[in-house]
């Protein structure tokens, strides 16, 4: 009994055709994983720098409100209010907290020991001093419906009153009196295009003349 000369040759063929199977299916895998990594990659980028980008938008406008505060509080020309920070330092402070008042907005006063600085615990919204209130400056426009890029609100800052008692001094030595000078911690906020990134930003103002 002889076996078909064919069957063998058959065999080979089926075995081949499973082989490039595997291997296309194998492929496809690869490309699709190496799309895939390619994707992640691509919105990594994306994302990293609209980061980077709410940041610094952030950080300009917190220097922006940090800058308007000082000539607030210095007084410099166009400012409105310079005066108040002259007067030993109380005209329009509150007892506490931070004032709301049109006229004396963002004046702020230490918090009691133990709890948080006036500048964390303040409601930004109602006591935060936009730029320009009290200066005549100006901040580009806020966000609106065709500029989902820009901020989504206006830089704001407060103003802390800090006594500090300076020694009087007669020909460079320590004299008995004490004089009352008063610091003025400034604290500006800035925002970026999405509500959840700000910057805050501070520094330190003695007003020496007024």
């Amino acid at each position: 009994m002889h076996s078909s000369p064919y069957s063998s040759t058959s065999r080979g063929g089926r075995d081949q055709s499973g082989v490039s199977l595997v291997v296309t299916m194998l492929m496809i895998v690869v490309v699709a994983s190496l799309a895939a990594a390619g994707a992640r990659f691509a919105i990594s980028g994306e994302r990293s720098g609209r980061a980077d980008r709410d940041r610094e938008l952030a950080l300009q406008a917190a220097e922006t409100a940090l800058a308007d505060a000082e000539k607030d509080v210095l007084g410099l020309p166009g400012a409105t209010r310079g005066g108040d920070f002259c007067k030993a330092g109380t005209v329009g402070f509150p007892s506490s907290g931070c004032s709301t008042s049109s006229s004396d907005r963002g004046k702020c006063v230490p918090a009691a020991a133990g709890s948080s600085p006036s500048w964390v615990s303040v409601d930004w919204s109602t006591a935060g001093v936009p730029v320009g209130t009290f200066t005549g400056g100006s901040f580009y426009p806020t966000q609106g419906t065709s500029r989902s890029w820009l901020a989504v609100a206006e830089p704001r800052y407060v103003v802390e009153r800090i006594e500090d008692r300076l020694q009087d001094t007669v020909d460079g030595f320590a004299d008995k009196g004490e004089k009352h000078q008063f610091l003025y911690l400034i604290t500006a906020v800035g925002y970026a295009s999405r509500s959840e990134v700000k910057v805050v930003l501070q520094s330190t103002v003695r007003k020496l003349t007024c």
